[in-house]
């Protein structure tokens, strides 16, 4: 009980740090101008974002699926793969923290602690993701500081995922050893498709701004980065108001406005994480109506 009522001042803590950002990046913005921008979005290139995201949805899907299977003795279905996926992402929206993310645990057939070992492995991944452009886009971005640190920092985060490899043998524990053979198995695919995903994002994004003006591809890669690893700082609702923030103090230095910014990253909160919710709700509210027919 304890726990569920400090998570939830944690949310009202998160809504009123999310609504102060907003409310000090929208006062320096002219809403006239933002709502043109909106307008100047064209339809080819909502399609494209539609195709993006369900690409990217399926990569998630994809690697979850592999996430799943580090316990071997668990086969999961395709069906209980997705739909425990996009209620995740559905529950991960109307619930506080990390705890909505973690309520898709309960839709999969699997041990509990397995499924969470597995959901542990996929938030690790998507942190290092984060973390790789970032270290790299930092070599380019921050000319003022000694480069070697950046670069150590990225060949250090390179290898971060060998690194948990190598910390079975520190624990000379033979019933979890199966667990990292199959975390080593799955290394290259989950590595290259988490690669693949960072780069469709950073593909919306430079479509996006480049709806409004041109912007160079290697000024995307070495910006968005940055403005993703605001991801890494959960302080606010879903990242809101904070990625804005990054976006725009980012984008200043290539003459990208404020407004451009904020219609940018909105409408990419809009297609990755509010448009899979909508069918991660459907979904849930599904599961919930056949389950109810089921006990009468």
């Amino acid at each position: 009980m304890e726990k569920l009522i400090r998570n939830r001042y944690f949310y009202f803590i998160k809504i009123i740090i999310t609504t102060v950002i907003l409310y000090f990046i929208f006062r320096k913005i002219d809403f006239q101008v933002l709502f043109h921008s909106f307008r100047q979005i064209r339809v080819s290139i909502i399609a494209v974002m539609l195709i993006t995201t369900a690409i990217k949805i399926f990569i998630e899907y994809k690697n979850w699926g592999h996430y799943l299977t580090i316990n071997p003795e668990y086969k999961p279905k395709p069906s209980e793969i997705f739909k425990s996926h996009m209620i995740g992402h559905s529950l991960s929206l109307l619930i506080p923290g990390g705890l909505g993310a973690a309520g898709k645990v309960f839709f999969i057939e699997n041990s509990k602690s397995h499924t969470f070992m597995s959901l542990g492995v996929e938030k690790f991944f998507q942190i290092w993701i984060n973390l790789l452009f970032a270290s790299f886009a930092a070599i380019f971005y921050f000319r003022k500081i000694n480069i070697s640190i950046p670069i150590a920092v990225f060949i250090l985060v390179i290898f971060l995922p060998l690194f948990i490899y190598w910390i079975k043998h520190l624990y000379r524990v033979k019933s979890i050893e199966k667990y990292f053979m199959e975390y080593i198995r799955i290394l290259p695919y989950i590595s290259l498709m988490q690669i693949t995903y960072m780069f469709l994002t950073i593909f919306q994004y430079f479509i996006l701004v480049n709806a409004f003006l041109r912007f160079h591809i290697f000024s995307a890669i070495i910006s968005i980065p940055l403005i993703l690893s605001s991801n890494l700082i959960p302080i606010t609702y879903a990242g809101l108001g904070l990625r804005e923030k990054f976006a725009i103090e980012v984008f200043s230095k290539y003459t990208i406005s404020a407004e451009i910014s904020v219609t940018v990253t909105l409408t990419i909160f809009l297609f990755n994480s509010v448009l899979p919710a909508i069918v991660g709700l459907v979904l849930f509210l599904r599961k919930k109506k056949s389950e109810k027919l089921k006990t009468k």
